[in-house]
């Protein structure tokens, strides 16, 4: 029921209408998740709201991603065999240490009997097809440089030998989100990769003591074990990338086996090692390798030539160079800017099988500065940028988070004329374009990509860095093939809205 007389109503109507009115005017930037056409503004105003576009030439590139693993991080484990971006692999180095030393068992090794080894990795998602098994190898690493004070980047690995292959595993997300029963849990394991040990090798784990061999100090048993590489098997596995934590308390070596107590019983017991993610303790690597042989996109990416496509992977992957010749035609001219923004829509590949599960990333805008160094797009910074007053000690940079919903990174969606969802893109430039008009800044090509997080070599208050702790994409999570400046159906452009004053 409405409560409210006839007076009252038709009052709070017409404040309604003149509170609306007064938000158009005075807050265009406030419009850009909106689709704007016609006139914004009434015409009683005497300012008509036009619209222009003006041509982009996009020129794909591999970038050279500079990304690193946090231990914190979510690590990545599998094989994805794409045919517009080629082959992604994705492999996991750790180590995994008793909690303290010297470190013993209940009794000594004449008194232990072995039941089984099992490492086991906390699951926490995937990217690609739930239903692909994967197939993974596990092998002791031989690198007496695998150090935990290192930070390792996304293309750095570490030396394994494949003559020491330690045990295998072949499983499917649905399979570890669905769980199991183990032999010695009453309940089920849920979330768990578990990759069962060679005998041998937990034999021989089980006979070390705190005395004269590898149990005594951290050093020397990193020099009796360095280390775990666990490999993904490309020849028996699907398209799937499953996404792990290593400082989770699942992930770790779990050495079973049972010992003949003093009144002449036995017991059945589980001794962990660990992984501990500080700088002086437990090392890590996730080497991500990109192959874009034969794909679709090699012929762009490698050419180095504006193209009709563009192509956009999320790290570590590729970048697009956005170039707006006609940019000087609409300096100092007398406009008034109520939104401008970069629109690119996706050009649909299939099939729908990969399509489906190959999500499209956000997108991420920033500018090329005169003697080419990346930035931040100018005059933006404030609404760009979120500042969690957060400082990176190891690297001495502060932390901002990127504030997606205004930038217009976040994909929308449409139906395209074959009656396929795919995703269009309107990323916005508003504050940088009325400067531009103004002649207070002067035109800049702008670079596009699907970050892991940003990175700068300027930007606000000396920031070179986005916060890695709220990234903007999960590594390796998704990819977009796009319309580029040239496409005939579904080309890239800048749309501007505007007024003359």
């Amino acid at each position: 029921m409405n409560f409210l007389s006839p007076d009252m109503r038709r009052r709070n109507v017409y404040l309604l209408l003149s509170s609306l009115l007064i938000v158009l005017i005075s807050s265009c930037t406030k419009l850009e998740r909106t689709t704007l056409g016609g006139d914004l503004l009434p015409g009683g105003d005497r300012l008509a709201t036009d619209t222009m576009e003006l041509p982009v030439e996009t020129t794909s590139f591999i970038e050279n991603d500079s990304s690193y693993i946090r231990k914190t991080d979510q690590h990545l484990l599998g094989y994805i065999n794409d045919p517009i971006f080629g082959t992604t692999t994705a492999a996991i180095y750790l180590q995994l240490l008793p909690t303290s030393y010297p470190f013993s068992y209940p009794v000594a090794k004449d008194s232990l009997f072995l039941d089984s080894c099992v490492l086991s990795l906390s699951f926490s998602g995937t990217y690609g097809d739930t239903n692909a098994v994967s197939k993974v190898n596990l092998y002791k690493i031989t690198d007496a440089g695998f150090k935990p004070e290192k930070l390792y980047r996304v293309n750095e690995g570490v030396s394994f030998s494949t003559a020491d292959l330690l045990g295998s595993a072949e499983f499917t997300a649905k399979k570890l989100r669905t769980g199991f029963k183990a032999a010695y849990k009453t309940d089920t394991v849920f979330n768990q990769l578990r990759i069962r040990i060679s005998n041998t090798f937990a034999r021989d784990l089980l006979d070390q003591n705190n005395i004269t061999t590898a149990f005594r100090t951290d050093s020397i048993f990193k020099e009796y074990l360095r280390g775990f590489a666990i490999i993904p098997d490309s020849t028996g596995s699907g398209n799937a990338i499953n996404y792990f934590t290593l400082n989770a308390l699942e992930t770790r070596l779990n050495l079973y086996y049972r010992y003949t107590k003093r009144d002449g019983g036995t017991d059945t017991t589980v001794s962990r090692f660990t992984f501990i993610a500080d700088t002086i303790r437990s090392a890590n690597a996730n080497k991500i390798h990109r192959n874009y042989s034969g794909s679709i996109a090699e012929p762009v990416l490698t050419s180095g030539l504006p193209s009709s496509l563009a192509y956009l992977q999320t790290g570590p992957g590729t970048a697009v160079k956005v170039k707006v010749p006609s940019l000087d035609t609409i300096r100092n001219k007398p406009y008034i800017i109520h939104r401008a923004e970069i629109v690119a829509r996706q050009v649909y590949q299939g099939p729908p099988s990969v399509e489906n599960f190959l999500v499209q990333p956000i997108l991420h805008l920033s500018t090329y500065t005169a003697d080419g160094k990346v930035a931040s797009i100018p005059y933006d910074s404030l609404n760009y940028y979120i500042n969690t007053n957060a400082i990176d000690l190891q690297r001495n940079v502060k932390y901002y988070n990127i504030n997606t919903r205004y930038t217009g990174g976040d994909p929308s969606y449409f139906t395209n004329l074959s009656g396929n969802r795919v995703a269009e893109y309107k990323m916005n430039i508003t504050r940088y374009i009325q400067y531009l008009v103004n002649g207070k800044t002067a035109p800049r090509d702008f670079k596009l990509t699907a970050p892991f997080f940003a990175e700068y070599s300027g930007g606000i208050a000396g920031v070179v860095s986005v916060n890695p702790f709220v990234t903007i994409n999960p590594l390796a999570y998704g990819r977009v093939q796009l319309g580029g400046g040239s496409h005939p159906q579904y080309k890239m452009f800048v749309r501007i809205y505007y007024s003359k004053q």
